[in-house]
């Protein structure tokens, strides 16, 4: 009796260990399964935010791919295009900021949205191929469409006096200092575009100013 009592017990810490370690095992399965299943959870999160970040930055993208002297004032002649996967924008939407600083520091600025003169003299905006301010009828583009190319003109000045006789960060004004202007595109949802303008033949017209 007492042998056949000893090989119960000895069975029974066997069958107990087992339990142990078969809930010891169900524990850890259930931990790693809820380790994976947050860390895919933050993977995907991590991977959803990032695609609508560089979607945001190519959808909503615009570069300068040229710039001229128009006129013999202070009017900027430009080009830029949008990017291809974009979104229709309203051209009242899309700001730019003019600015330069003369030698002496002194600062000149003006701001307004595309195709706003804001006081200054007339600015126009019109897609490539297509007739320009000279026509008559014209009228300024109202909506910029994705991968179009599109002029605009800019007039020189400052913002308390746009139309002044100066024509702070303009050709003629950059070409007396020797200074550079900076031009900045801001869009809606999207990069903003930085344009360093730097005349490369003084003030004449259809010179190149990047």
């Amino acid at each position: 009796m007492r042998r056949s009592r000893i090989k119960n017990d000895e069975n029974c810490t066997v069958g107990t260990g087992a339990l142990i370690v078969f809930v010891s095992m169900v524990l850890l399965a259930t931990l790693v399964t809820f380790t994976l299943v947050k860390i895919t959870e933050e993977i995907a999160q991590s991977t959803q935010k990032t695609s609508e970040d560089v979607r945001r930055d190519v959808v909503n993208s615009v570069i300068i791919t040229g710039a001229w002297v128009y006129d013999n004032q202070d009017d900027m002649l430009f080009m830029m295009e949008f990017g291809s996967a974009g979104e229709p924008l309203q051209r009242e939407d899309v700001e730019y900021v003019l600015y330069c600083t003369e030698p002496d520091g002194t600062f000149h600025y003006r701001s307004a949205a595309l195709g706003d003169s804001n006081g200054g003299s007339d600015i126009h905006v019109w897609e490539l191929g297509t007739d320009g301010p000279d026509t008559p009828g014209f009228t300024d583009v109202a909506n910029f469409r994705p991968g179009a190319r599109y002029y605009f003109t800019l007039d020189g000045g400052t913002q308390n006096n746009p139309g002044g006789a100066a024509g702070e960060c303009g050709p003629p004004h950059l070409d007396t200092h020797g200074i550079s202007a900076n031009l900045f595109i801001h869009i809606p949802n999207g990069q903003s575009t930085h344009q360093i303008l730097t005349l490369s033949n003084g003030r004449e017209i259809g010179s190149q100013i990047i």
